[in-house]
């Protein structure tokens, strides 16, 4: 399994561990996030609290089945002919979306859970693995994802850029050979 495939699966089961719960107990996950007092009575879920609980769940599993289709890693063979072995020309935008998305994520559940005092640990919980996916997505972007091609000749990547760091050593035996 390459890199942006372990990343959309890891997604998918994120966002799977937060859509099962709202799918089932919109009322759970409403009085998780609620702050405790030793008073507080039970009170059941709206009708609109519902909808909107369930709808968010349905929609976090189809952005995760998105993110499997358009990454490459589930082929659908049988609508499109394509090599099983192409990369998917849109890998690098659906880890880019989807690793913003978790940074968005993880910077709302930090102030969340930052300024209420007494908040509840599912923003915490909720901040730790988006923060967790969306270092991953980072890291998936900058060094997985593309084959590497090596020079038969030097031993060298030829896929090497000035980006993000400098490649000094290279930029010196090309002005050499100017010279």
């Amino acid at each position: 399994m390459d890199a942006v495939s372990a990343y959309s699966v890891s997604s998918l089961a994120w966002f799977g561990a937060q859509a099962v719960p709202l799918i089932l107990w919109p009322s759970f996950i409403s009085t998780l996030l609620t702050p405790n007092t030793l008073h507080q009575q039970y009170v059941p879920a709206s009708a609109v609290e519902q909808y909107f609980a369930r709808s968010l769940g349905f929609t976090q599993l189809t952005v995760g089945a998105l993110l499997l289709i358009l990454s490459g890693t589930l082929h659908l063979d049988s609508i499109v002919d394509t090599p099983t072995d192409s990369v998917s020309p849109y890998a690098n935008a659906v880890v880019l979306m989807s690793a913003l998305y978790h940074t968005l994520m993880a910077i709302y559940s930090y102030t969340q859970y930052s300024s209420i005092r007494g908040a509840p640990s599912a923003y915490l919980l909720g901040c730790v693995g988006s923060s967790a996916l969306a270092v991953f997505g980072l890291w998936v972007l900058l060094f997985a994802g593309d084959k590497r091609r090596i020079s038969k000749r030097t031993g060298a990547d030829k896929n090497t850029s000035s980006w993000p760091f400098k490649n000094s050593e290279a930029d010196k035996k090309k002005h050499k050979k100017r010279l």
